[in-house]
């Protein structure tokens, strides 16, 4: 999709849809429905299949009950629900509600916003966020970007509301929303944004408890007197009763949020034609019971989160049941710090989720060329490290976690006097409130949860009985087969004589078993004797080594730390996919963010090897982080595997340590020049060579590589401003294509003169060329550059790779991933065979051999550490716009 410069913030509630719409120029304001922010999630179907949304699928529930579904996000795990004659995909409802905000926004900005950010419960679990996106697609927005609420939330009150919380600072989230409640605790990172630490949810308890509360109160007043009418509107069978029911609700639900600015009100109720008073003291006993046990949940998730002396630096209010006075009394006393609201809460998590970019270090990859991931955002930030370059100094004890993001601009302040909208009216009769109790704090520690009162407003209709037959699954968008569940570790085969195969390198196949795809340590039926040093080949299977941990040691906090928090995120989806698959033997995941910095990599390497149950870990990333952690991790006899650094120096170190999952360097420039010769059909080719490590490298391998294809030589230092001189050689020599062996910042000067001079030069580099940077500066003339990667697209990963970390962490899976996915993999196959100690595990990986399921390429290491194999997979990559897409990858010489 082009780029046309809006976004859209949803917050897709459980009760109520929000949505703000950013402008190019930074102007923001809320989408409008029927006149209200507010857009009922409920979906209504009509006899002919059509659907209704928002306030017409409330109006025509009054009529109809069992064709309504007023919270679709409730049942989003459900897959299939039954309303009138026919079951509906839940995720079919949810497109309903988001293509209403997808027509609103298109008709309000006049153009299909090009990048969209949704949010989520901080503790959903991916097959909730699949479905979410899914939907949005169905629905016709752009793939969109998730982001856990509270977030989106913090963001929104320091980037827009203006709430200092340094970096490293604690914030603590409450959202009390109209039917479930959770509490988060969030940490400032260096990058800006916030990570979540802890969160606790209380499904049953949200502002429609308090409208029940208020209910049963009035009921209290009827009780005694003659006649049915309270029957009548508790258990309406009429059309007029069920009006006087809705009404009845209508008036408490506002008599409620009265009481947030006056000390009195009334409530009219219906067939009784009585008004009864009620103040705010009374709501507020009513209340207490409810808003007790959301403070009780939040001061769990505050010791959940093990903050130790960190003090919180602010208590923030979500949700339109946070307006109730006695929350925001109550969260001061058990904390003694006074929360953070504004007038409209409802609106926060929408907008802030504007405040939430994707990060991107690297030059994103267009879906439209076949590329990893589709644009969905601004222009990301420009100046991430290379592949082997070294990380940028950060400073800070920041520690990533499974959920951040990065902030962007601040956008507007929120609107007053916004509309509401009526409640809606689920399933069942409510049943009596117990009389209120009087206040006491309750202590941090896990509490039982009585049974839940009322849940919501008692539907006044009865739903007919569903026909019993199995739910079907989603036809329009089926679930990837990962979801369907993890098949068994098949046990080890037996060999002649009945005798199971030997443990050893190369000796037996380990099959791991994980969303449908085969992790295979190379078999070997030869009856010979066994390859490692302690097994013997008439010797039983090892029993596998369980409760150990793998670690992952790199950059995942700060400014440019998208490839580290990518690599991050595989590990732990790979040991997340294998717990799943063997529940009796789970691996932990353990993680040591370097900051990349030299003191952060031996600060944190260290740490590594003082825990005994690391056996494994992946990374380092970069150069520096490498060269600072590798002694250590040597000395411990700790292995790492990297998937990321390819500069040939590392493997020179003498580190029986060492192993990488990509080619190095030279295999980059090898493969370039495959790709010169078969693709181009250079003839004669010109290098332009700058005085780092690689360009001497890049020039010595090509022209070995190209041998009588080779033309001219040109070097240019890294401290040249004018490359008229070096472009007037190359055009001279008659080249008809440019090899670049140098660095990104050379790379943008050489580049824009050389196609100044002559326009249509095919012009190759390696993924020192694949930043942000090369593709904003060259202006346009780096169009069509083809560079070379040792990196597989993620959309290309096998092992449905792409799509579990989609639904797994709601952001497009980006470089390094498959990488880092299938590096522990090679620790997963261990523990399988046995080895539970890190001399074991490093002695069996020197003669490992197998195949990576995300990579789709064989592994094995030489005595080096580097991949020993012919297919060392590098792809390239072509410059189109903003953009990067993939081009092919480059078949082995």
């Amino acid at each position: 999709m082009a780029d046309t410069g809006f976004r859209l913030g949803i917050d897709f509630g459980t009760s109520n849809t929000v949505a703000v719409l950013r402008w190019p120029d930074g102007r923001t304001k809320p989408l409008l429905f029927d006149g209200s922010p507010l857009l009922p999630s409920a979906v209504y179907v009509n006899a002919d299949g059509s659907v209704l949304t928002g306030r017409d699928a409330v109006h025509s529930a009054r009529l109809q009950p069992h064709r309504f579904e007023p919270y679709p996000k409730r049942r989003v795990e459900e897959g299939t629900v039954w309303l009138g004659e026919r079951e509906v995909p839940v995720a079919e409802l949810v497109t309903s509600v988001l293509r209403r905000v997808a027509a609103e926004a298109e008709r309000v900005a006049g153009a299909k916003p090009s990048a969209v950010m949704m949010t989520h419960p901080a503790t959903w679990p991916p097959q909730r966020r699949q479905t979410l996106t899914q939907a949005a697609l169905a629905a016709g927005l752009a793939a969109p970007l998730l982001s856990s609420e509270p977030v989106a939330a913090a963001s929104y009150f320091v980037g827009t509301v203006g709430t200092h919380v340094p970096v490293g600072g604690i914030a603590v989230v409450y959202d009390f929303g109209a039917g479930t409640f959770d509490a988060s605790v969030v940490r400032r990172n260096q990058g800006g944004g916030f990570d979540v630490l802890a969160s606790e949810g209380l499904p049953d308890a949200g502002g429609l408890d308090v409208d029940a509360a208020v209910v049963a109160y009035l009921g209290r007043n009827f009780a005694g007197r003659e006649g049915d009418q309270w029957r009548r509107l508790t258990n309406p069978e009429t059309e007029a009763d069920r009006r006087a029911a809705w009404q009845l609700w209508e008036d408490a639900r506002l008599a409620k949020e009265m009481l947030s600015r006056a000390a009195t009100t009334y409530v009219h109720v219906p067939l009784y034609d009585e008004s009864v008073p009620i103040g705010r003291e009374q709501l507020e006993e009513l209340a207490r019971p409810i808003l007790n046990r959301t403070v009780t949940a939040t001061q769990i998730a505050v010791s959940a989160a093990a903050l130790g002396d960190r003090p919180v630096s602010a208590l923030f209010l979500v949700g339109g049941s946070s307006r109730i006075p006695l929350a925001a009394t109550l969260l001061h006393r058990a904390f003694g710090l006074a929360p953070t609201a504004i007038e409209q809460p409802e609106l926060v998590v929408a907008e802030g989720a504007l405040h939430l970019a994707p990060p991107t270090g690297r030059a994103p990859v267009s879906g439209a060329g076949g590329g990893i991931s589709s644009p969905i955002s601004a222009p990301p930030i420009s100046g991430a490290p290379t592949s082997g370059g070294r990380a940028p100094e950060l400073s800070g004890d920041v520690a990533a976690a499974p959920v951040s993001a990065q902030p962007v601009s601040p956008g507007f302040s929120m609107p007053s006097n916004t509309p509401h909208m009526p409640p809606v009216m689920p399933t069942g009769a409510m049943p009596p409130v117990q009389p209120p109790r009087p206040v006491a704090m309750p202590p941090v520690q896990p509490v039982s949860t009585p049974p839940r009162v009322v849940s919501a407003p008692p539907t006044v209709y009865h739903q007919p009985p569903m026909p019993q037959q199995p739910v079907t699954a989603m036809p329009a968008s089926p679930a990837p087969a990962w979801q369907g569940g993890y098949q068994a570790v098949q046990p080890p085969k037996k060999r002649r004589g009945g005798q199971l195969a030997a443990v050893g390198g190369g000796a037996l196949v380990i099959l791991l078993l994980i969303g449908g795809i085969v992790w295979a340590v190379n078999r070997n039926d030869d009856p010979v004797g066994p390859v490692g040093p302690s097994s013997s080949a008439n010797a039983a299977a090892a029993s596998p080594a369980c409760g150990h941990k793998i670690a992952f040691l790199g950059m995942s906090s700060g400014d440019n730390s998208d490839d580290g928090v990518m690599m991050r995120n595989s590990v732990r989806l790979a040991i997340d996919d294998f717990n799943a698959a063997h529940a009796g033997c789970k691996v932990e995941f353990k993680e040591f963010d370097t900051t990349g910095t030299d003191d952060g990599a031996k600060t944190k390497a260290q740490l590594a090897v003082d825990d005994p149950e690391v056996i494994g870990v992946v990374g380092p990333i970069y150069d520096n982080e490498i060269l600072a952690a590798g002694p250590i991790l040597e000395a411990n006899k700790l292995a790492m595997i990297t998937p990321f650094a390819p500069d040939e120096k590392l493997a020179q170190r003498g580190w029986a340590t060492f192993h990488r999952l990509i080619g190095t360097d030279g295999d980059q420039v090898r493969a370039a020049a495959v790709y010169l010769k078969n693709t181009l059909k250079a003839k004669k080719t010109a290098i332009v060579y700058d005085d780092s490590d690689f360009g001497t490298l890049g020039r010595t391998e090509l022209t070995t590589a190209l041998g009588s294809a080779t033309g001219v030589s040109v070097a240019i230092r890294q401290t040249d401003t004018d490359f008229a001189s070096a472009v007037k050689s190359v055009t001279d020599s008659g080249a008809d294509a440019v090899y670049f062996a140098g660095l990104s910042a050379d790379g943008i000067n050489f580049v824009k003169a050389l196609r100044a001079a002559k326009p249509d030069l095919p012009i190759v580099g390696s993924d020192k060329l694949f930043t942000q940077s090369f593709v904003d500066k060259t202006e346009g003339k780096a169009e069509g550059v083809t560079i070379t990667c040792p990196c597989v697209p993620s959309k290309d990963a096998g092992a449905d790779f792409s799509s579990k970390y989609q639904g797994t962490f709601g952001a497009q899976a980006s470089y390094y991933g498959p990488e880092a996915y299938d590096a522990t993999g090679v620790f997963l196959a261990g523990f399988l065979a046995g080895k539970g100690s890190r001399e074991d595990m490093l002695t069996w990986m020197a003669t490992y051999k197998g195949k990576g399921v995300a990579t789709n390429r064989e592994i094995k290491f030489d005595a080096r550490g580097n991949l020993d194999t012919a297919d060392k997979v590098v792809w390239s990559y072509k410059v189109k716009g903003k953009f990067v897409v993939t081009d092919s990858v480059i078949a082995p010489a």
